[in-house]
């Protein structure tokens, strides 16, 4: 019997390391996401409505509704998270548009700090990958994380593995002359 409560006692200690770990991600996460609202309202003050909506539309999309989402998907039952979300979510059998499905891989995609498969992404964001789907859901995905890829904001490698790209990567290839 002690054997068993030996592997046992090795198996939480893992389990809780891996918890401490999802908790650190988390409470950075959510350190982030309020500079992300400093900044917003210091925006906001210093040029009003004018001042944001002069700036790029997917820096401002992909800011402004991450204030919801981030911690719910990052716990342990992203679940609340989409239930929020009236229209275009999971509950509307659809997919979810562009903007909302964009936002939400970008968001736990940083958060994840690591290389993801398109299938858990789709999951992760909300899209049915249930069988009744027939994997349109996951290849819908794939492609958004694709054009995502060709505007520099995730990487993809190896193949159907996306991770979220190096701050500036996007900027850098805007500007390279050759492209």
């Amino acid at each position: 019997m002690t054997p068993l409560f030996e592997r046992l006692d090795q198996e939480e200690a893992v389990v809780r390391g891996e918890l401490a770990t999802l908790r650190e991600k988390v409470a950075v996460a959510e350190e982030r996401l309020a500079h992300l609202t400093i900044t917003r309202e210091t925006l906001l003050s210093l040029g009003g409505e004018d001042c944001v909506n002069q700036g790029d539309a997917t820096q401002q999309a992909t800011a402004r509704p991450a204030a919801e989402p981030m911690p719910n998907g990052l716990a342990s039952d992203p679940q609340p998270a989409d239930a929020e979300v009236p229209a275009g979510g999971p509950a509307s059998g659809g997919p979810l548009e562009w903007e909302v499905a964009r936002e939400r891989m970008l968001v736990l995609l940083a958060g994840a700090g690591r290389a993801m498969k398109v299938q858990d992404i789709a999951s992760a964001i909300g899209e049915d990958v249930s069988a009744t789907s027939k994997g349109r859901r996951v290849e819908t995905t794939r492609s958004r994380l694709k054009r995502l890829a060709k505007d520099g904001r995730v990487t993809e490698g190896p193949t159907a593995w996306f991770t979220i790209s190096p701050v500036g990567a996007g900027n850098e290839r805007q500007e390279d002359p050759r492209g």
